[in-house]
Formats: structure tokens, sequence, C-alpha cells
């Protein structure tokens, strides 16, 4: 990595190292890819390299803001085709019945492609063929491409192949048809994690199998008019999202954790497993699904805020109360040998320090909660502490969605089974944290 950086960065002529790798994982490591991928992105006029890192999504989308008045509850119901709640419902899905329905309003480009024949027939004529078909017959003059953009555009494609061209409503019905659950999958143009689960993911012949034997297969941008109908009933915080629905009731009946691509072999774990404990039958018991409701301080009133406040203080009064009453002649203590107290917790124990970054050893990328990303090398002796006391201290100097003091975990987003803090003596390498992406999460 440290070698293709250096290339990079000798043949574009930035001297940006953050642009560099920001082009590598756009291309996953292929340095031609990189390379040529900046050339042709450059503006005309002089943009600094912050801006050049940016400009390829940014020019292919307009970035959609959250919105944050959404109605989100986990369970859709079974809205028809006809009158009263179900006709209002399926009067807003009567127009959002084609391919059209699934893309936001962002330009077409390479992490924007369409599918239908006048968008692609655009996108060909400055990409490349985007499939085996030919048109020979028609007009339009093609602009002169390149291999690498025809290969880029392949590399990033969404899985067209697999997927169903149907609103949420036309899904349930053709799935009830075919006994069939709905796999649906909200992507955002503008996370490159939606891009990564297009190249990573959704590529896998395992994983298409699996999808066209077992589900009506759902992929919407979520600024879409199906993605914004989505996200109205039920709640997602980051995208990619992935979730099955029952094609009867509409409930969503498993979800995988926002904002990540998973591994392939434990989603198909998981899928196997799900079809084993839960059935179609109209005969059969399901397992119960449990949602976790998402409790918001913020949406309470002021009163309610403060009744909320005493209560949790009277709740913690009353437990230091009762412990006294439950233990009133404690046992006296045993001294240790050096008169210490009892050992502090992992997490607590490790003290904020900043972090001179070596010569040499191993990159990884570290994300934060509100998006910021991080990329930082340590040697491959270090142990794992060294990233908590590294990021204990960055977060005290700048904004990155957790407060200093907070407490939060770190998870391999390649490796989501091992325990950052049961290892806080493993060496990075060891660890397998080489070129890794670590995500910084909330406890």
């Amino acid at each position: 990595m440290d070698e293709a950086i250096s290339t990079f960065l000798g043949v574009t002529g930035t001297t940006d190292e953050a642009v560099a790798r920001q082009y590598l994982d756009m291309t996953g490591g292929d340095l031609e890819y990189a390379v040529t991928l900046f050339m042709e992105s450059q503006p005309a006029s002089g943009a600094n390299d912050a801006q050049l890192a940016e400009q390829l999504q940014e020019e292919a989308y307009q970035v959609r803001e959250a919105d944050a008045s959404v109605h989100r509850h986990d369970t859709l119901v079974d809205y028809g085709f006809s009158g009263g709640a179900s006709g209002m419902f399926s009067g807003m899905n009567a127009a959002a019945s084609g391919p059209q329905s699934m893309f936001g309003q962002g330009r077409v480009g390479i992490f924007n492609q369409r599918m239908d024949e006048d968008e692609n027939e655009y996108y060909r004529s400055r990409f490349g063929a985007l499939s085996d078909e030919s048109d020979s017959d028609s007009d339009v003059v093609e602009v002169p491409q390149t291999s690498t953009q025809q290969r880029l555009a392949q590399l990033f494609r969404p899985p067209f192949d697999i997927i169903t061209v149907a609103s949420l409503d036309e899904a349930k019905a053709l799935g009830k048809q075919e006994k069939k659950w709905i796999l649906i999958n909200i992507q955002d143009p503008s996370e490159f994690q939606s891009q990564v689960m297009n190249r990573d993911f959704w590529s896998k012949k395992s994983i298409k199998d699996a999808v066209k034997e077992n589900f009506i297969f759902l992929q919407y941008q979520r600024d879409s008019v199906n993605g914004e109908n989505y996200v109205n009933f039920y709640h997602i915080d980051e995208c990619p999202h992935v979730a099955i629905l029952d094609s009867w009731t509409g409930e969503r009946v498993r979800k995988w954790d926002d904002g990540h691509v998973p591994d392939v072999d434990q989603w198909l774990e998981d899928i196997e497993d799900f079809l084993t404990e839960f059935s179609l039958n109209p005969e059969s018991q399901n397992p119960v699904v449990t949602h976790k409701p998402k409790f918001d301080p913020n949406a309470l009133t002021e009163e309610q805020q403060i009744e909320l406040a005493m209560k949790q203080s009277m709740e913690g009064a009353s437990k230091d109360t009762a412990i006294a009453l439950d233990d009133p002649e404690p046992e006296p203590q045993t001294p240790t040998a050096a008169g210490a107290a009892a050992p502090k917790d992992p997490f607590d124990a490790i003290d904020a320090h900043d972090h001179q970054e070596p010569s040499d050893g191993l990159r990884m990328q570290i994300r934060f909660p509100n998006g910021k990303r991080v990329v930082h090398k340590f040697a491959d002796s270090e142990p794992v502490r060294a990233i908590f006391s590294f990021i204990k201290h960055i977060i005290a100097t700048d904004d990155y969605g957790v407060a200093s003091g907070e407490r939060f975990m770190l998870t391999n987003q390649s490796n989501r089974g091992f325990s950052f803090i049961d290892n806080l003596d493993t060496s990075v390498a060891d660890a397998g944290l080489k070129n890794a992406s670590v995500l910084v999460e909330k406890e």
C-alpha cells in the first residue's frame, strides 16, 4: 500500500497522501484505476487536493440531507390495492412503479448507474457499454472511452440482474404469489460503503444464488420515491441498510447492522438460519420478533425532560439505599499487599495519548459515528491498547461524534468477532488489523 501511494503521488503530481488513499480505496487498491480516475476527474480550474478527493462522487449525485421528521416504526401494515388506508398508500405507489422510482435525482455516473434503457444509453455514451448488448443502429455519438472506465463501471455496477423492479406493495404481492420473502437494500450513493456493497457483496455468485432462490430483491436509493416511502415507515440509521420483510404482513423480521457491509460467509449462514427458523406457510408458527424502540429524549417536551431527569435521579438514589440496606454491615476488606484499590475497568485504565506514526508499519482507517474518517499508521508490534489511547486523545481535540470521556467500543468491519477490549495487549499485526476499517461505536 505504501509503494502504491508513493507511485500515485509521483505519477499524478499531487502531494496529498489522503487523496491517494481515497482514490486507491475507491478502486480496491488498483493503482492503474486510481491514477486514471484521478487524471480524468480533474477540474478545468485549479481546485485543491481536498476538493479533488471528493469531486468524483459529489459531481455524480446531490447529497440529500436526512429528513429528521419521518414517522418511524418497524412494521408496515398490509396495505392492499383497494380503498381506505390501503387505497391511499397504493395511490402513492401508483407513481412508484418502474425503474426510475428506484433512483434518486443525482446525475448518472459510475457511482450512480441506471438500469432503464434511456439512462443506460446516455451512460454508455460516456463510460462505455455496461452489458454485452450492442446498439450499432443507434444515432448516439459515443465519446472516446478507455477500458479502465468500462471496467470501473462494471466494478461498481449495482446487481441489476437480481433486482426486481417494483414498489413495496408490488413486491409483497409477488412474494405472496411465489412464496418468497422480500429482501430490501437501501443505498446512499454519497456513502462509499454503499458502493463497496455493490462491489464486494452483491457481486458474489453465492450471494446472488441465495437471493434468486429465496427472495424478491429490492434495491432503492434513499432519496428515490420508493426509498423515501420505505424510510418513512421503517427506521434506518445509516446506509447501506439490508433487511428481510414478511411478504404477507410487511413486518421487518430480520435486519443487519446499518452502515456496514456484511461478511459474505456470515451473511449466508444468517440466511440459512433464518430460513430454518421462519416459514411463509400460513400454518407454521414463526418465532416472535422483538423490535427495539428508539428513545429520543430530544423529542420530549421541557416538562417531560425535567420529569425524566428527576425520575432517573430518584431511581439512582433508591438503588444506593437498597444496597446499603441489603448489606448494613459489610465484611471488612482484606487490604492488598500494596494497599491498592480494586482493579480499574480495562477501558477506564487506558490513558489518552497522542500517537506519532512510525516510518513503516501498518495502516488502518478509523471511522467515527459522525462519518469522519482518520487513516493512521501503527507499528506492527504495538498493542491494541495504543489504538484506544490514540482515539481517546483525538476525540478530546475535535468533534468526532464521541465526546471526551465517553465510552466507546471498536469493531473490525472485516472481522466483527474480534474483541478489541479483550485483546488490549495483542499486537496490531497479530490482531489482523493491516489495512483494516475500524468502526468506533458509542456504548
